[in-house]
């Protein structure tokens, strides 16, 4: 919300207050679905009104464009009522068939609005194409681009309102709707230019043209929407921000020595975690366990939903060990396919020989069908390079957890 005018952040403040009660409680379940249920509704009244009103202004008018428009505000029509549906299906209690809840609703939304754009799209263009090819007259006065502008300053204000709203609560769905909020304010500039140019010119094909060009732009977006919804559907990687706090909270609790293998699910309205935790193996089974839960316990309460830590333990760094442990980092240093390795581990096997284990992050280019070659490259090498080595076992970190 940086940069946005004090006098607007106050009045979006302000209306929030109103609408919504324990509007500054964005973390309590209840609160997030009046914020989604109220940036669906309040754009559903909205474009009922400037959709009855556009309608009307198109057909004295007898533009394409203004047309065009409105069945352009009909779709967002359905856009909100789709946000409005997916936050009311979002807040439904886990069941037997769905326990994890129906957070992943909300990503359906987007979705289902990218398909809007798309339909959007398609009935601009091809009126916009029948006005281009064989143009019919306008009827131009004097009010109706000051009336379209009017429409504009209201899908401005909308926009900042439920972008507001969204930032609040983290909703790429809420979000989603706000920028469509904008385009629209963008598409009515441009229907507004091509009638005043058309008139001024006595070129009525204006009016088709900017049709097409508003079209094509609604298409990309639509696709751009599209992608962006599936990814998390897919399982949209983790952003790093949210890997450091989960791994600075981790590392807050006492005992916990280092964090990796990070694996994040996300729910929508709730995460589900796992972690490997390093913790010292002098401080015993049941130490280790304890800590283990309390570092579940504070990732619990500031992440929402359910947390797993697995413990490994740390082995006294002795000076042998240290001294394995540096050759083995310079083989390491010298693989470009590694980045780096953790769960560094040997095992006595026989007098003068040693089992060596450790997990290694493969490098970002490295497609996961060339692990197993990458970790078999670092055993010949390690063998060469350290003879009291019997043999290796190196797993390789996927690329769904982040060290």
């Amino acid at each position: 919300m940086a940069g946005r005018q004090p006098f607007l952040s106050g009045v979006y403040e302000a209306v929030a207050r109103r609408l919504i009660p324990r509007s500054e409680r964005v973390d309590e379940p209840e609160t997030r679905l009046r914020y989604g249920v109220v940036a669906g509704w309040i754009s559903i009244i909205i474009a009922l009104v400037l959709f009855v009103l556009k309608i009307v202004l198109a057909f004295l008018a007898g533009s394409v464009s203004i047309l065009a428009d409105a069945f352009h505000l009909l779709s967002h029509l359905a856009n909100s009522a789709v946000l409005v549906f997916s936050f009311r299906m979002a807040s439904r209690p886990a069941t037997a068939e769905t326990p994890f809840g129906h957070g992943r609703m909300e990503h359906v939304a987007p979705l289902v609005m990218s398909i809007f754009l798309f339909v959007s799209g398609i009935q601009i263009a091809e009126r916009a194409f029948h006005q281009a090819l064989h143009p019919a007259p306008v009827h131009y006065w004097t009010l109706l681009p000051w009336i379209l502008l009017l429409t504009i300053l209201v899908k401005q204000w909308l926009a900042g309102f439920i972008r507001y709203l969204g930032e609040r609560v983290h909703s790429h769905a809420i979000l989603v709707n706000a920028f469509h909020q904008r385009i629209e304010a963008a598409v009515t500039l441009a229907v507004i230019a091509g009638l005043v140019a058309g008139h001024h010119f006595e070129r009525p094909e204006f009016d088709g043209y900017i049709g097409i060009a508003a079209a094509l732009w609604i298409l990309y977006l639509g696709f751009q929407h599209g992608r962006e919804a599936i990814l998390p559907l897919l399982g949209r990687a983790p952003g790093r921000e949210l890997i450091e706090s989960i791994r600075k909270t981790a590392r807050s609790v006492e005992g916990i020595e280092d964090v990796h293998e990070i694996i994040v699910h996300d729910y929508g309205n709730m995460y589900i975690l796992t972690l490997h935790v390093e913790i010292p193996d002098h401080l015993g089974p049941d130490k280790m366990h304890g800590i283990a839960e309390h570092c579940e316990a504070r990732l619990r309460k500031q992440f929402r939903g359910e947390v797993i830590c697995h413990t490994d333990p740390l082995l006294e760094m002795t000076p042998e060990l240290q001294a394995v442990e540096h050759r083995f980092r310079q083989v390491v240093d010298e693989m470009d396919e590694v980045v780096s390795y953790h769960d560094f581990r040997l095992v006595a096997f026989s007098p003068g020989k040693l089992i060596l284990v450790a997990d290694i992050d493969a490098a970002d280019e490295v497609p996961e069908k060339d692990f197993p070659s990458v970790a078999k490259e670092l055993e010949r090498q390690v063998l060469e390079a350290l003879p009291e080595v019997e043999y290796c076992t190196f797993y390789v970190t996927p690329k769904f957890a982040y060290s």
